[in-house]
């Protein structure tokens, strides 16, 4: 029992000195800790177990109880990612972005929730146009450009979160140069995305690459089956070299 105690005192001493704790030496330290780790002194204080035997017994007594609780955290962050999936799928924008910031403390490397918030915070910009203002709705875009930017971090491949970033560029932001290494990056794994190469067509040409963004609707043309799309890219590549070298 003494060796025992002998071996508690001093991992507690080592835990008092990497803690920064140097308040007394030699044998006041000695005398203070057997003090402290008496276990009749102890227990009339109703302090915490002293020997190995009663460390051991309530890790035997509390460990099932801490396994239970991590398994019930692990089901409430689940909760709240898929809470907050459902709400963005329903349109309800402001409760997904809720969710997904709640989602994110048990989950903070998940691209997927870092795109629920993007999108999200997209959404809401718009209603803050309306509620207070340019000030209100530029932050909600800085939001969603972030969280795209973190969603990107996470996984590269991360589609929805490149083509939602490069939209949020084009079409909100007009920062059209910024567009094109998500587009770029998008196109190389969906190649055959129609709407993806119409985005990247306008933001060529917002970035001043006319002739990049007719030779991005030769493409569109080349890709898609639809009629109406086909006549839509000619109709954009037509008008961009008409400016390009005139009627």
């Amino acid at each position: 029992m003494k060796r025992r105690l002998t071996m508690a005192v001093s991992a507690l001493l080592a835990g008092l000195a990497l803690a920064g704790i140097s308040s007394c030496n030699g044998s006041e330290d000695k005398n203070f800790l057997e003090k402290m780790f008496d276990i009749e002194a102890r227990s009339s204080k109703n302090a915490p177990p002293s020997t190995v035997k009663e460390l051991k017994d309530g890790i035997s007594r509390y460990g099932g109880e801490v396994d239970k609780t991590v398994k019930s955290m692990e089901k409430i962050a689940m909760y709240w990612r898929l809470l907050a999936v459902k709400y963005m799928e329903r349109g309800l924008f402001g409760d997904a972005y809720d969710a997904a910031l709640v989602a994110l403390r048990h989950y903070p490397q998940s691209s997927g929730l870092y795109y629920v918030a993007g999108m999200s915070a997209a959404y809401l910009s718009k209603a803050a146009s309306a509620e207070t203002g340019v000030a209100s709705r530029a932050s909600w875009l800085a939001a969603s450009e972030g969280s795209y930017k973190r969603a990107i971090e996470f996984d590269a491949r991360n589609t929805k979160a490149l083509y939602g970033l490069a939209v949020l560029y084009t079409f909100e932001l007009g920062d059209h140069e910024s567009a094109l290494a998500p587009l770029e990056a998008y196109l190389a794994i969906g190649k055959k995305d129609v709407d993806a190469l119409f985005v990247y067509a306008r933001a060529l040409y917002g970035s001043g690459r006319l002739q990049d963004a007719a030779d991005a609707y030769d493409r569109v043309i080349a890709t898609t089956t639809i009629d109406s799309k086909k006549q839509q890219a000619a109709e954009n590549k037509k008008r961009i070299l008409d400016e390009l070298y005139g009627k």
